[in-house]
């Protein structure tokens, strides 16, 4: 671990998924694109020579570099919407035409690979979810992670779908609003603390490593969690128990949906190690490092910008 200042500095995204899947059986294969065509072919796939591989019926193969950017994505992403899916892989893929990603995303479903749930109000588009066969091509390609397998048996709750939707809303602006460095979601972070020594002390929802306000060559890292529903008191002070203990993030940000969890959420959750800053998500996506948030300075709630607070978190960083 390296040190900066009096805070460890978060070591767990120096971990890749290809570091995590080297740990499973059967994955880690140095040869992703043969290994795939070799896994696929099981499934009676027949390869003609000097011509893209075919199934029995005539349906193309898995392409490894277009096809498995979209399942990583959606895999990470639990549950993601189609006009979400085309925010969010921009530099991952090389293909970059909206009616071939259309026809990709088809073909995904028809083989298994991912599914298709409803609209999730007031999100506009289908959702998109990834199926145990496409967790077991990811796992094959040596893209695998240690919190869902293809022998998983419930992948995810149809009733977060709305929790994802949103935490997906907020990368995107996030994405806008901060220079991003690195962005470790849900289902990356649980991976990556079943395999460090120093795991952080509560799994959050993302963690975001971005570039200092003040200087670009500094990172903060930062805790990201979407409150949709109030917790219990008794569980809120368990977490501000977790933080005076957590030494893997600077920072961490509650966005809720309303001024009445804003103000509900800012009593409960605080910290002096890891100050926490409370957001309105519509706000924050609207006015991005403008935004107002509250944060609890010298015992009392105080509201402030999003540029003030990871300001006062470099300062604090640097003590």
């Amino acid at each position: 671990m390296r040190r900066s200042g009096s805070h460890t500095v978060f070591q767990l995204l120096r971990f890749s998924p290809r570091d995590i899947a080297a740990d499973e059986e059967g994955v880690g294969y140095p040869d992703c694109s043969r290994k795939l065509e070799d896994h696929v072919q099981g499934q009676d796939v027949i390869s003609r020579t000097g011509r893209r591989p075919v199934t029995h019926t005539g349906k193309s193969l898995l392409n490894p570099a277009r096809d498995l950017p979209l399942l990583l994505l959606i895999r990470d992403a639990t549950f993601i919407s189609r006009q979400q899916l085309e925010l969010l892989i921009a530099g991952r893929t090389e293909e970059v035409n909206y009616d071939c990603r259309n026809r990709r995303l088809a073909r995904l479903v028809e083989l298994n690979q991912i599914q298709i749930y409803p609209q999730c109000f007031p999100y506009p588009g289908r959702i998109f979810a990834i199926t145990q066969a496409g967790i077991n091509t990811l796992q094959v390609a040596g893209m695998g992670i240690l919190s869902v397998s293809a022998d998983t048996e419930t992948l995810a709750d149809v009733g977060q779908v709305p929790h994802f939707i949103g935490l997906n809303q907020i990368e995107i602006a996030a994405r806008k609003a901060f220079g991003i460095r690195q962005w470790i979601g849900d289902r990356q972070l649980k991976s990556l603390n079943i395999a460090a020594n120093r795991p952080t002390q509560k799994d959050y929802d993302s963690i975001a490593e971005i570039a200092s306000p003040s200087d670009s060559n500094a990172v903060i890292h930062l805790g990201i969690e979407y409150e949709r529903t109030i917790k219990s008191k008794e569980r809120y002070a368990q977490i501000r128990k977790n933080l005076d203990a957590e030494r893997q993030i600077q920072g961490l940000l509650y966005f809720v949906d309303n001024e009445t969890n804003a103000v509900f959420v800012s009593r409960e959750v605080h910290s002096a190690t890891v100050p926490v800053g409370v957001v309105i998500a519509s706000q924050f996506q609207s006015n991005g490092v403008d935004a107002p948030l509250r944060v609890v300075q010298d015992r009392s709630v105080v509201r402030i910008s999003i540029q003030d607070y990871l300001t006062s978190i470099r300062r604090l960083k640097l003590q």
